[in-house]
């Protein structure tokens, strides 16, 4: 199973911006939709109304005491979603909507209505509903002017039309907030749980920092050691003897050994001294460095390991600026990362330098013929803390990627791999 892009593990900041950029432009469309539909629905409503008032003055509100125009009327008022009153010139009210009072003939007859236009006395429940609608009216006004009803030819006032808002345009204007509010409070939700993920991973990291340095050390160290108690051994071995006589070919070789234990010892201090500030690069050719990898990790290969077989290929390439500490450290984990993943034997780790014809850039790529990936572990891979390793921490690529994309301006990834099908690992740098 081939990767589309192998570079492609290395983009999650590019994830974490089109999220928020994503999230962001939901808001905006949902807050543009919303105050598009609440106008539309409040320009329908005011047609409505002045459809409603030019009615209303042509049938003129006397003729509403008719019966047939005074059902047409109801039918009319009934069949709206919004509070409205219709008042004569007296500012009595004639017919209304949605204001808290029954609309039937029963609850507030039309005489009686008659009646308190003219200054007569009513019934108080009946006169106490039409309060009730009456008080409606100033807070009606103060959402839409009132329309006035005009009888047509001689444009005297007949009445007015008071109307307000539907609740579902009262419910939609605050929709935007609602989602401002809410797409506000998964921001801080959001950036609450990633500052906990990022302590822990910077936990995770520093611990696994102070493993790194112990086993970047151990190995060195052990080796001295081990010459130490050589030497010892030897001077002990004849306890008459004040001197000991030990092999110039031996000794020679004893103390070159040293010597690269000790070259060793301050690589991995000036690699460690690295971490955190910028490195100094300098133009030079990969291969050398790549090399020196390779022989570092072939010396210290496990017997445990079984038959393992590197093979290198090196082209002639153009110089890069590299960090020769820092690159070295990079090639000798995804060195690292092959050989605990060979199953079978023999294994086999390729390793070569060449120039993409199609992009001029330097390559190198490290393939082995081990369990491989699967794409999930493909996804996590350059995570830091991931590993598959019993005793591993899961810095080994986590390092490499910060020193090839952070401070060689390069790019690393998994060009290929697949369960059982090995794993191509492949580091790039601009010429």
């Amino acid at each position: 199973m081939t990767t589309p892009d192998p570079f492609r593990l290395g983009s999650k900041p590019f994830v974490k911006v089109s999220l928020f950029l994503g999230g962001s432009l939901l808001v905006v469309a949902v807050f543009l939709f919303t105050h598009q539909m609440v106008q539309r629905l409040s320009e329908e409503v005011s047609t409505t109304s002045r459809v409603l008032a030019q009615f209303c003055a042509q049938a003129s509100l006397p003729a509403t005491r008719d019966a047939q125009l005074r059902q047409l009327l109801s039918e009319v008022i009934n069949h709206i979603d919004f509070p409205i009153v219709i008042t004569d010139t007296t500012g009595t009210a004639r017919a209304w909507r949605d204001v808290g009072v029954a609309t039937d003939s029963l609850s507030v007859p039309p005489e009686a209505i008659d009646s308190l236009s003219l200054g007569f006395t009513i019934s108080p429940s009946v006169k106490a509903r039409l309060d009730k609608v009456k008080a409606s009216i100033p807070e009606m006004d103060r959402q839409h002017a009132p329309i006035a009803m005009q009888q047509q030819g001689t444009n005297r006032v007949l009445g007015h039309v008071h109307y307000g808002e539907p609740a579902v345009l009262r419910r939609l204007r605050w929709m935007p907030f609602l989602a401002i509010g809410g797409t506000g409070i998964l921001v801080l939700l959001g950036f609450s749980g990633l500052a906990t993920i990022r302590s822990a991973e910077k936990r995770t990291i520093w611990v696994g920092m102070a493993k790194e340095t112990a086993h970047q050390l151990g190995t060195p160290l052990s080796s001295l050691m081990g010459w130490v108690e050589l030497l010892r051994g030897n001077l002990e071995s004849d306890p008459r003897a004040q001197v000991v006589e030990v092999p110039r070919a031996e000794l020679a070789e004893t103390l070159d050994d040293m010597e690269r234990d000790i070259e060793r010892l301050s690589k991995v201090a000036q690699r460690f001294s690295h971490i955190g500030s910028a490195p100094q690069l300098q133009l030079q050719d990969v291969t050398p460095v790549v090399r020196e990898a390779v022989q570092y990790v072939s010396r210290r290969i496990p017997q445990s390991q079984g038959e393992v077989e590197i093979r290198e290929r090196y082209e002639e390439v153009p110089p890069i600026n590299l960090n020769r500490e820092l690159l070295e450290w990079a090639v000798e984990n995804l060195l690292s990362n092959a050989l605990s993943a060979l199953d079978k034997k023999p294994g086999v780790i390729e390793v070569a330098v060449e120039r993409r014809a199609e992009t001029e850039e330097v390559e190198i790529s490290v393939t082995d013929n081990g369990r491989g990936m699967s794409r999930e572990e493909q996804g996590k891979a350059f995570e830091p803390g991931y590993t598959t390793k019993r005793r591993g921490w899961g810095l080994g690529l986590a390092l490499a990627r910060r020193v090839v994309e952070e401070y060689h301006a390069g790019r690393i990834g998994i060009r290929h791999s697949a369960p059982g099908q090995g794993t191509v690992m492949v580091i790039r740098f601009p010429t």
